[in-house]
């Protein structure tokens, strides 16, 4: 028998799976915009910190621009659950080449994210997203 958190867990380990391959393919802006919450949204970056979809679309055309072949090779996703938040702690190797020198990069990213359940069904979106730590492999 599946029970409630069990149920939670995957789903909320496919719609990790699902935002990494988005972002591994450079999917359409439109895509990831809605795997995001549209009010309260923050999401920090190393490089920058983001609080509207607008900014986020404005973040991935350039992120898509100085990164080609990405890959997101996930390690953990572990969501916690207390009243209507959701956590999750998140662990994923990223590896991807710098457009401007062929280069390669190979990251491993620790981050949390709080999720919603969307209010017309069973989908989550994020309401927040850190990045919490980067270093190379």
């Amino acid at each position: 028998m599946t029970t409630k958190s069990e149920t939670l867990s995957d789903a909320v380990s496919a719609f990790a799976a699902q935002w990494f391959q988005y972002l591994d393919v450079h999917a359409p802006a439109d895509r990831l915009a809605g795997c995001l919450a549209t009010d309260g949204l923050v999401m920090v970056f190393p490089e920058r910190t983001l609080r509207s979809v607008d900014e986020f679309r404005d973040w991935y055309r350039t992120v898509c621009g100085l990164y080609t072949d990405e890959t997101h090779e996930i390690e953990e996703v572990t969501p916690t659950v207390a009243d209507d938040r959701i956590d999750v702690a998140v662990s994923v190797i990223w590896r991807a080449t710098q457009t401007a020198d062929g280069s390669r990069l190979a990251m491993r990213a620790k981050q949390t994210w709080r999720l919603a359940r969307t209010p017309s069904g069973p989908g989550l979106v994020i309401t927040e997203y850190r990045v919490d730590d980067l270093a190379d492999l």
